[in-house]
């Protein structure tokens, strides 16, 4: 038997079938999970000195303990407050967000990127004398 109506969409399908759609904004999964001391990480000196890109000194108020770490990492408004770049406010709450989920900070830091060799507009401006027209 064909039924017209389920020929184009799989949402032309009935409920039963299907079951109900997941969305995966809920308020229980969009919470944040708080930083914890783990074997590479004891204390969070440790953390923001494996982070790297001077995350201990600009962050030094708030490497005395988790609670504060956490508060930061909760309630990131106050990364505006410590005199942070976009650049690094983003670096920060990226790894900060992969080790809350349980992540080894030795598999996820990487290098800043390398500033540019070459000003200009590519291939036309090169170490600024024009070579194209």
């Amino acid at each position: 038997m064909f039924l017209p109506s389920l020929r184009a969409s799989s949402s032309k399908l009935p409920s039963a079938i299907l079951g109900r759609r997941m969305i995966s904004s809920t308020p229980r999964v969009m919470e944040k999970a708080p930083l914890r001391a783990s074997a590479e990480t004891p204390n969070p000196q440790d953390l923001l000195t494996l982070i790297g890109r001077n995350a201990d000194t600009k962050l030094e108020a708030f490497s005395e303990s988790w609670e504060k770490l956490n508060e930061l990492w909760m309630r990131t408004v106050k990364l505006y407050d410590v005199g942070l770049s976009v650049k690094e406010r983003r670096y920060l709450l990226w790894a900060f967000s992969r080790y809350s989920q349980g992540s080894a900070p030795s598999s996820f830091i990487r290098p800043p990127r390398p500033p540019k060799k070459f000003r200009g507009w590519g291939p036309k401006i090169q170490n600024g004398v024009r070579v194209r027209d």
